[in-house]
């Protein structure tokens, strides 16, 4: 056999028989090898019996293991762990059997860890279209406004002037990640058509023709009349989303995350206005300085601007 701690790999098993064949003593081949001579017999023995197959790779676990907890026993811990969710201990408890045991048990069935018994989700399925402009992703974020002083998030929480809310409204370029992103008081239909006429309008101003938009099912993008408007005015298709399934707006997601991250609570702000002087200057380095990892190392407005350049594909 071979495994970790063996003494001989197979080469060092056919030496060893070639030297017992051509006449040495097995205690001295066996102290040549640096084994034991008992082990050396074994070899020698085994050569005997089989031939060349003594010095294959085989597994060194035991034919038949004493004391073994039966499959049905197995199975009943199985079954305990799947539907209580119990750890050992408890489950020993229950089924009256050793915690050790079980925890072994469990590491065989590979049941041993919490997230083994959940049903692992599907992988993502990444997209990205082809041309800018193709699909535009559009959110909105709910955001505390700072009280003269600072948020709770850093230091204590205050009360006072300038407290309330503000409301991110943020559109991203399905394929370059360029965004345009406004701060709001509100993001009731009237703000959101307005937002949405001055996104397609940003893109537009840079060479991006938008055909397609894509949003959650909140009330404003689902029934608002002059969000339809604007809309149809620029003859852009509307995506909406499934219920539950915000992966599906997923560069929206991950803008908001970005947003909060390295802007929003990237560091104490003592005032809204500080704040807001840092979201512009946050928002122009994203697009213009920030090297994104999905681009490999491209900032957002480098893969646009490529791509504005090179409409027909003349250029790689």
């Amino acid at each position: 056999m071979s495994h970790s701690t063996a003494r001989l790999n197979p080469y060092g098993r056919r030496l060893l028989c070639e030297r017992i064949a051509g006449g040495l003593p097995v205690r001295a081949a066996a102290r040549m090898s640096g084994i034991s001579h008992t082990r050396a017999y074994v070899i020698w023995h085994r050569f005997e019996a089989e031939g060349e197959a003594a010095f294959e790779l085989r597994s060194s676990r035991p034919h038949r293991i004493a004391r073994c907890t039966s499959a049905r026993v197995e199975a009943r811990i199985a079954r305990e762990r799947r539907r209580r969710r119990w750890g050992p201990l408890r489950l020993s408890w229950l089924l009256g059997l050793a915690r050790s045991t079980i925890y072994a048990v469990l590491r065989r069935l590979q049941l041993s860890r919490r997230r083994d018994l959940e049903p692992r989700p599907p992988r993502p399925r990444r997209y990205e279209r082809p041309v800018p402009g193709d699909l535009v992703h559009i959110d909105t974020k709910k955001l505390g406004r700072l009280a003269p002083g600072g948020g709770k998030r850093f230091g204590p929480k205050r009360k006072g002037p300038g407290a309330g809310w503000e409301y991110l409204h943020l559109a991203v370029d399905d394929r370059s990640r360029v965004w345009y992103v406004e701060r709001l008081a509100s993001e009731g239909a009237d703000a959101c058509a307005g937002f949405l006429a001055r996104a397609l309008a940003f893109f537009a101003d840079h060479g991006v023709r938008v055909r397609q938009v894509m949003t959650d099912n909140a009330f404003s993008y689902r029934y608002g009349r002059l969000w339809r408007a604007v809309r149809e005015a620029w003859g852009v298709e509307h995506l909406r989303t499934p219920k539950y399934t915000p992966e599906w707006n997923g560069k929206a997601e991950a803008a908001v995350g970005i947003l909060l991250r390295e802007w929003a609570y990237a560091r104490p702000y003592l005032s809204n206005r500080a704040r807001a002087i840092a979201f512009a200057h946050f928002t122009h380095s994203y697009n213009h300085r920030r090297p994104h990892g999905e681009l490999g190392g491209l900032t957002p407005m480098q893969r646009l601007t490529a791509d504005v350049n090179n409409v027909r594909g003349q250029h790689t």
